[in-house]
């Protein structure tokens, strides 16, 4: 029986209505002129400027806007940031470093130098309006003096600077820096007690007094001024304790050389080293090095003292 109910097949299931029959041959219809209206030739879609690809017709997405938005939020962000490079920390507002004694002194001395150079051209340019000036045809060949020292190269310094002193010191500020930096990291009480070097005029001046440094660099470019408690008179302190302690003093480095060496920020103008232990070797070429220096600064000032000479002679 149920063989005889699959094969056969009833009428019941062909019976269709008027409007689903209508419905079929109206999507039929609608079909088959879409494929008839499909253009098939690449010279008439030229020409009718019909779109070849359906994606151009598709609209972005909010996501895709969100992200050219953001990119060009970048772009900016970094083109300012750029523009408004600054070096180091900074705050909103943050209160200004105050300036110790010394360097209010070096600025007092600065300003009343440059008021004494005002008053001074002043009063050659009065001089040069009420008299003229005769020459001797001596004195216009006559060469003016020649001077070793400089801004860089200052008054106090006793020794050229030479590369290889410049390089040794620089090496050996850095490996006593490296080695205390080390200890610091290690244990923070013990590397205080027992400090590699020591940083500034007036700490250089305390431990020479107990008889602690080994050696002692001062920058050449340093701003010295006469007066009480100045930095001339500091200088010259500390010679006089290193004759009388028969310890070397150093010129080789520039304030900025000495402070990029120890990675600080601020100028260094006097380092003393306590402890050379690690960098014997280093030592030793230093000192060597600067010997010669000072025999070449000998040298230089006995050269300059006779051309001083022969032209006072030919005065």
């Amino acid at each position: 029986m149920e063989r005889s109910l699959q094969t056969k097949s009833s009428d019941k299931f062909k019976i269709i209505d008027q409007l689903t029959y209508e419905k079929i041959q109206q999507n039929s219809s609608t079909a088959n002129t879409g494929a008839n209206a499909s253009i098939r030739n690449a010279k008439y879609k030229r020409k009718s400027g019909v779109p070849s690809d359906l994606l151009n017709l598709v609209k972005p997405s909010n996501v895709a806007k969100k992200k050219s938005h953001l990119k060009l939020k970048r772009v900016i962000d970094t083109a300012v940031k750029n523009g408004l490079k600054h070096r180091g920390k900074q705050r909103e507002n943050g209160r200004k470093k105050k300036k110790s004694r010394l360097k209010k002194r070096i600025l007092r001395h600065r300003e009343s130098e440059e008021k004494q150079e005002q008053r001074i051209n002043e009063f050659e340019d009065v001089l040069q309006q009420l008299t003229t000036l005769t020459i001797s045809p001596k004195q216009s060949e006559v060469t003016p003096k020649r001077s070793i020292h400089s801004n860089r190269f200052c008054d106090y310094c006793d020794n050229c600077t030479t590369t290889q002193l410049v390089q040794l010191t620089d090496q050996l500020l850095r490996e006593l820096n490296h080695f205390q930096r080390r200890a610091y990291a290690i244990h923070e009480l013990k590397a205080k007690a027992h400090r590699r070097f020591v940083i500034g005029f007036r700490e250089v001046q305390s431990f020479l007094r107990i008889k602690k440094i080994k050696l002692v660099l001062i920058a050449t470019d340093c701003d010295p001024f006469a007066g009480q408690a100045g930095l001339n008179q500091s200088i010259a302190s500390i010679k006089a304790l290193c004759k009388d302690q028969q310890i070397p003093v150093a010129f080789a480095l520039q304030r900025r050389q000495m402070a990029y060496a120890l990675y600080k920020k601020a100028l260094i103008g006097c380092v003393g080293i306590i402890n050379y232990d690690g960098s014997q070797v280093l030592f030793s070429q230093l000192l060597a090095a600067l010997k010669e220096a000072q025999n070449a600064y000998l040298w230089l000032v006995q050269q300059t003292n006779k051309g001083t000479k022969e032209i006072e002679e030919y005065q």
